[in-house]
């Protein structure tokens, strides 16, 4: 997950809900290839948590399991809503992209998030009630030594640099759609960019102590840590400094707008990719769906 998508997005990104938004970002890319990604997100999402902790053979079983029901679950359940929320997308464009409509939209994805936040999460709880003292501990560890690389990193960069960054993202995600930008279209970029709080400071704190309250829980494991942690990461959002709360709700506004006034001002050209792109995804969307229909089908 890239830095303009953590601390900015009205998302407040933990290992949890990070892990479960690898998922939603593969079926949202804009890749040709997306059944291809999507019937091999098992396998991306192993590697993922291998980042974390090293599973052995039983454990790994165990896991492959439960995230195959999980997956189950999704193409049965999400994706339909997915096609649904592509179809409404097109007919936003026709409409001339409406303020409302666009929040609507950005809502319905926050939400699609969320649904399948909590069935992920109980797969990793069920994941670490498996693992060893060992297991445990290396999994903290990883977790703060990634932490200290993200703080390394993102906190070297200079102001300018930061938006620098955010320029570049914003650029790259808009350009995969639509193709390269118009002048208006970057200068809009960059005066959106300007108007932004700089949130990764917040985000890397916030971070740090849900890390340590985790490795409390993990480490000690009293017999009812994973409703400890679900307390932990259901609590989060509230508990969020004011400062960083405005800066989110900030900053998801001026995305929105940004974002809103880029595909208002798209050429006949850029609008022509754009619709290639999300009908694209739309069909491969259905055609996964209706694959895990005909595999339970009589």
């Amino acid at each position: 997950m890239t830095d303009l998508q953590k601390p900015n997005s009205g998302v407040v990104s933990r290992v949890m809900r990070g892990l479960s938004w690898c998922l939603i970002v593969l079926t949202f890319s804009s890749c040709s290839a997306t059944q291809f990604i999507y019937n091999r997100v098992d396998i991306l999402l192993r590697w993922y948590l291998d980042d974390y902790v090293s599973l052995d053979r039983a454990q790994q079983a165990r896991f492959d399991g439960r995230l195959e029901a999980l997956l189950e679950w999704h193409r049965r359940e999400e994706l339909p809503a997915y096609v649904v929320l592509l179809d409404d997308a097109l007919t936003i464009l026709d409409e001339g992209v409406p303020l409302k409509d666009a929040w609507a939209m950005t809502d319905r994805i926050e939400d699609a998030a969320i649904r399948f936040q909590d069935p992920f999460l109980e797969l990793l709880l069920s994941t670490g009630q498996d693992l060893t003292p060992e297991q445990k501990q290396q999994f903290v560890d990883n977790l703060m030594s990634k932490q200290e690389a993200f703080e390394e990193d993102l906190l070297a960069r200079s102001d300018s640099e930061y938006r620098e960054d955010l320029e570049e993202r914003f650029d790259k995600q808009l350009s995969r759609y639509l193709g390269p930008l118009t002048a208006e279209q970057t200068d809009r970029v960059t005066a959106g960019v300007a108007e932004m709080t700089r949130l990764d400071r917040f985000w890397l704190e916030d971070r740090r102590f849900w890390i340590a309250d985790l490795s409390v829980f993990l480490l000690e494991a009293e017999p009812d840590w994973p409703d400890q942690v679900r307390a932990l990461i259901a609590g989060r959002d509230d508990a969020l400094l004011p400062a960083y709360r405005e800066g989110i709700d900030h900053n998801g506004e001026v995305i929105l707008q940004l974002s809103r006034d880029v595909l208002i001002a798209r050429t006949d050209k850029q609008d022509r990719k754009l619709r290639s792109r999300l009908q694209s995804l739309r069909d491969d969307l259905a055609a996964l769906a209706m694959q895990d229909v005909e595999s339970v089908s009589p």
